[in-house]
């Protein structure tokens, strides 16, 4: 994960951004088996940031109950005010700054981006889920905005597995790079 290391040392250039660790989208049968396996190392990536002083960014979905997105994927999830959208226990106390989103990017119509700047962050390392939706727009738009991009590999989760590595393949191809989270932590 290093680079050539600045006057100021590689501690404030990563944030860990966890994506859309929701009640409605963890506890999901599709999927919930894979959370459940993931989270463990979820929270050791958390924790490696969290020790380091690092910059953790929590996304959560809120939407209206009438967003077009629930037509389109044939379900609904994370509405605004509903217990689904709260975080799973298993991450708390939460470690860093919650950040609401409206769509799949942590960045679209949020102020990630500066918080990223104020924080001196340069990169990201994205975990959660769905890999080939919201990890995998929030990658090409940190991309998009010049921070470098680490996927955490074993700690994203899709519905379906192929869809998954498939996402992990298209990010390391075009915006980032992939590693495991054994990897990350030894290279803070």
């Amino acid at each position: 994960m290093s680079r050539a290391e600045d006057a100021e040392g590689a501690s404030r250039r990563w944030a860990c951004l966890a994506i859309d660790l929701q009640e409605d989208l963890c506890r999901d049968p599709r999927r919930r088996d894979r959370v459940d396996v993931m989270l463990p190392k979820l929270q050791r990536l958390i924790d490696g940031f969290a020790q380091r002083q690092l910059p953790v960014y929590y996304t959560k979905f809120e939407l209206e109950p009438d967003d077009p997105q629930f037509k389109r994927f044939g379900d609904t999830y994370c509405v605004r005010g509903t217990p689904g959208c709260d975080i799973v226990p298993e991450l708390l106390p939460l470690r860093g700054e919650v950040l609401v989103k409206p769509k799949h990017s942590a960045f679209y119509g949020t102020d990630l981006e500066e918080r990223l700047r104020r924080a001196g962050a340069t990169g990201v390392v994205l975990a959660g889920l769905q890999t080939q939706i919201c990890v995998l727009t929030t990658a090409a738009d940190a991309s998009y905005r010049g921070l470098d991009v680490i996927v955490a590999t074993d700690a994203v989760v899709s519905t379906n597995d192929d869809v998954r590595l498939q996402a992990i393949e298209w990010i390391e191809r075009y915006v980032g790079r992939a590693r495991t989270v054994d990897m990350i932590t030894a290279e803070l």
